[in-house]
């Protein structure tokens, strides 16, 4: 149960009760954080790099949080306090995992990427048998099972209802806006390290990838392309963590 003076946040909607400003990393590595997420669900999968690449330990559990209002995942406990949406969770966390809270212009990138082209992206792969097949072998189960026996029938229909109603630019614009962002730097933060933006972004990028996501290719370009290269750069940076085993 969340604390009474902290309730959790709707979907899209700040924290109504911001995280304490004193809570730093070392701060957060010792408390009791709670991640319920999904093997393959891309907003999962940012934050679990972050949580990783950050070493700050974490219990994962698959699905939606039981008793809870809010029946998405991801959702984040930490100690008594719910956060909820991958957006609020990533900027949420930005502060005490990198030591600074998002620049206006990170933070846009975030929610491009968050509700654009995480859902261009799902779009594409929907509409691909061969990925869907490949996600549930990637996903596993029965579900995973029943993905993979469906996915032929699914592709011929999920991809009017995942992008229904939405105003999506195409995989290269939203390439082109990471690119513009990145400009002469070696990742999105400016840095000479991956910063919580370049986490983020690589770690929602890492299921379609992992399954061999056709657009993927559209997104970074050709091979010395500037975003290619920063891409190459997150993974050697990530090669020690594997966010799909527990």
């Amino acid at each position: 149960m969340a604390s009474e003076d902290f309730i959790p946040n709707e979907e899209g909607q700040d924290l109504k009760v911001p995280l304490p400003k004193e809570w730093d990393l070392a701060a957060l590595k010792t408390m009791p954080v709670t991640l319920y997420s999904g093997k393959t669900s891309p907003p999962s999968c940012k934050l679990r790099l972050l949580l990783k690449y950050y070493e700050v330990p974490f219990t994962v559990k698959n699905g939606k949080k039981p008793g809870s209002a809010y029946q998405k995942f991801p959702v984040l406990d930490i100690g008594d306090r719910q956060i909820n949406d991958s957006f609020i969770i990533a900027k949420s966390l930005a502060p005490i995992l990198q030591g600074r809270p998002y620049t206006p212009e990170e933070l846009e990138i975030e929610r491009e990427m968050t509700f654009g082209l995480m859902v261009a992206g799902e779009m594409r792969t929907a509409g691909s048998c061969k990925e869907l097949c490949a996600c549930g072998a990637l996903l596993g189960g029965k579900i995973g099972c029943f993905l993979r026996c469906c996915s032929c029938a699914l592709c011929c229909f999920a991809p009017g209802i995942i992008g229904k109603n939405q105003q999506l630019k195409s995989v290269q614009g939203y390439g082109d806006m990471l690119r513009d962002h990145l400009g002469s730097n070696q990742f999105l933060g400016g840095g000479d390290k991956p910063s919580a933006l370049d986490l983020s972004v690589f770690g929602m990028l890492q299921p379609f990838a992992r399954i061999g996501a056709a657009w993927i290719e559209d997104l970074l370009g050709p091979h010395g392309d500037a975003l290619s290269q920063w891409y190459d750069r997150m993974e050697g940076a990530t090669s020690h963590i594997d966010i799909f085993k527990a």
